[in-house]
Order: structure tokens, then C-alpha cells, then sequence
């Protein structure tokens, strides 16, 4: 049987990030986590949702580097700012 990109790829980087201490979360904890609507059709469930978990990204950053000093969301609206294409 042919290797796939799951095999290949996927499966590797979810041990490797096992291995280093970082936790899985299923489609659906992730989901909720980044505030979709589960009520709204599926391809609109995303829109104008986080792309982060904006409460852990924001306890994290101030866990690794304790001088960080922004205000809580900042960072967070910083990365809103970015483009999602190579334009």
C-alpha cells in the first residue's frame, strides 16, 4: 500500500508533538475552543472566528517569556492583522 500524507506526514508530527508535552484536541474541542458556531451551516461555522485559542496562546506567551507586557489581546489583534494569502 501506497504511504499517504496521514502515514507520512500527519501521524509523525502528532507523535513528535506528543513526545515534547503538547496535548491532542479533537476537531470538535478545537472547534469550540476557537468559538464556532455549531448551529450555522458547516461552511460557515469558521466565519469571523479565531484562528488561535486566544486564551492559551495568550498564557503561553506570557509563560515563556514573563516580560511580555501587553495587554491581554494584543497579540492576538496583531495576528488578526496578518494576510491569510502570499499576496
Amino acid at each position: 500500500m501506497k504511504p499517504g500524507e496521514q502515514k507520512t506526514v500527519q501521524a509523525r508530527i502528532l507523535a513528535y508533538a506528543g513526545e515534547i508535552g503538547w496535548t491532542f484536541v479533537s476537531r470538535e474541542q478545537a472547534e469550540q475552543q476557537r468559538g464556532f458556531d455549531p448551529d450555522a451551516p458547516f461552511a460557515d461555522r469558521a466565519k469571523n472566528r479565531s484562528l488561535f485559542f486566544d486564551d492559551l496562546l495568550d498564557t503561553k506567551v506570557r509563560e515563556f517569556n514573563p516580560r511580555y507586557s501587553e495587554a491581554e489581546g494584543a497579540l492576538l489583534g496583531q495576528f488578526r492583522h496578518l494576510h491569510t494569502d502570499i499576496y
